[in-house]
């Protein structure tokens, strides 16, 4: 078994610390990294179901005041005077905070809300305070929302009490777990176009080809593919891991099933505090299907791996490897007894997988690309090698004179990359620690350039503010005399 989940210690779950280093460096960054605005919460409310309902609609004896939450993020209060299976009917506001750095609110109205629209943690208080106990049909519609929102038991309990208040009700009780499925499908879908278009929206276009946004069918295909895909990796290389799905990954590893579901908790985790740092919308998949993250508990194991899945003959002391395949993502990993080494390099190529996804599979520079995933590992958790690790380093190679510029103009295609004792990653990351620290807003306008397809010496001058021959002596200086 693998030694974490032996001693309960799981990768990213240092939560706590993890937690907080990573929303410090939100609060420094503030709405640099890919920032993108609030959903619109009137676009979010114009689209109906295709399926018909199947509540009739009901007026409400007296007039309902609420003050919820949408899923967009958007907050809405005013009365409700009517519902049905779809939604509820009434007069209010629905309010949004303007983009930072404007501090103000926009405000339209409403007169419908979809029962969808509305964030979970508001929609089952919502639920009890509209609907009446007493009346079968409104428990089987009761139920329905229940499901939307994960709570299984909370539905068993009002199809339950549906039933013995009239038992006829069955049928519409199987037809509203039905529509129930068919809705947290439709949602996903929605949320997924909306939110990828809001990230679209932020990326200045120079000639960079997309990332199409899958349809449901498309989705679940490619789910199914990357499934089929490293389940035949595995085989290839001899073992037999269990898998553990999770909204954006599918994890392979022979740990015991309840140890797998806790890393695998962290992953997700580890997603979100990503998407949160880049400020890409929350709760995108960005990933073609979901990304496949490989645990392999020897490194012999995990050398069969990458010959047999990637074609690769991987040197001795790899500890992990992101796999690029088109619009596909693996994450290939072996347990080292170095748990935070292993923790960092997690990281490290996890997030590799989401930049490739991130709008476009424009790279950035091999300096960044790599001293960007450093960077984030060195903010992760507490205890991160990559700091103490890497700075080191460049700081022997700036201050014995060498050149910065050098490194920066090493790249993948030649092979010219890591550079002499693979200083780039040690001088890729000690830039970028400097260009957050100083300009985090030009830095995330130049991350975006990049994936919109500008060359990226170009995008360093002009979104940046510095050009490489400019940029490169400022680190040397700043490093030649501070650390």
């Amino acid at each position: 078994m693998l030694s974490c989940f032996r001693s309960g210690h799981l990768p990213f779950p240092r939560a706590n610390t993890a937690r907080v280093a990573l929303l410090t460096l939100v609060a420094t960054i503030g709405s640099t990294l890919l920032a993108a605005e609030q959903v619109d919460a009137s676009k979010s409310t114009t689209t109906q179901s295709s399926t018909p309902s199947t509540h009739p609609k009901e007026a409400l004896k007296k007039s309902v005041s609420i003050k919820v939450k949408l899923r967009s993020g958007a907050r809405v209060h005013g009365l409700i005077s009517s519902f049905d299976g779809e939604g509820i009917d009434g007069e209010g506001v629905i309010e949004i905070d303007e983009p930072k750095p404007k501090r103000g609110k926009i405000t339209t109205a409403f007169k419908r809300l979809r029962w969808t629209d509305i964030a979970t943690a508001d929609l089952e208080t919502l639920a009890e305070r509209v609907l009446d106990e007493r009346q079968a049909d409104d428990l089987v519609l009761q139920g329905e929302l229940m499901l939307l929102i994960g709570a299984d038991a909370s539905a068993n309990k009002a199809f339950v009490r549906a039933v013995k208040l009239d038992p006829a009700t069955k049928p519409a009780i199987e037809l509203a777990r039905t529509r129930a499925t068919a809705a947290i499908l439709r949602v996903e879908t929605e949320e997924r176009v909306a939110k990828s278009a809001l990230m679209s929206e932020r990326i200045p276009k120079s000639g960079a080809q997309p990332w199409p946004v899958l349809t449901l069918d498309e989705q679940l295909a490619a789910i199914a593919e990357m499934k089929t895909r490293a389940q035949t990796i595995c085989s290839d290389a001899g073992i037999r891991p269990n898998m553990v799905e999770t909204r954006y990954f599918l994890l392979f590893s022979a740990a015991e099933p309840a140890a797998m579901q806790e890393c695998a908790r962290s992953l997700d985790a580890m997603y979100e505090k990503v998407l949160e740092l880049f400020g890409i919308p929350a709760g995108l998949n960005l990933f073609w299907g979901k990304a496949v993250i490989l645990l392999e508990q020897t490194e012999d194991e995990f050398r069969a791996v990458e010959a047999a899945g990637f074609k690769s003959m991987t040197p001795r002391g790899v500890v992990g490897l992101c796999h690029q395949m088109g619009p596909m993502v693996f994450v290939n990993m072996f347990w080292s007894n170095d748990q935070d080494r292993f923790d960092s390099t997690l990281i490290h190529e996890s997030v590799h997988g989401i930049m490739h996804r991130y709008f476009s599979a424009e790279r950035l520079p091999a300096w960044a690309d790599e001293g960007l995933s450093e960077y984030i590992a060195s903010v992760s958790f507490k205890s991160s090698p990559v700091d103490k690790g890497r700075l080191p380093q460049a700081l022997d190679y700036i201050r014995s004179g060498r050149s910065v510029a050098a490194v920066m103009r090493l790249n993948y295609d030649d092979h010219s990359w890591p550079g002499p004792d693979a200083i780039g990653y040690a001088v890729g990351y000690a830039a970028i620690k400097l260009m957050v620290r100083q300009q985090p807003d030009a830095f995330g306008r130049w991350i975006r350039a990049v994936k919109g397809g500008k060359p990226w010496e170009q995008a360093l001058s002009e979104d940046f503010g510095h050009s490489v021959d400019a940029f490169a002596p400022t680190v040397e200086q700043w490093y030649r005399t501070k650390n």
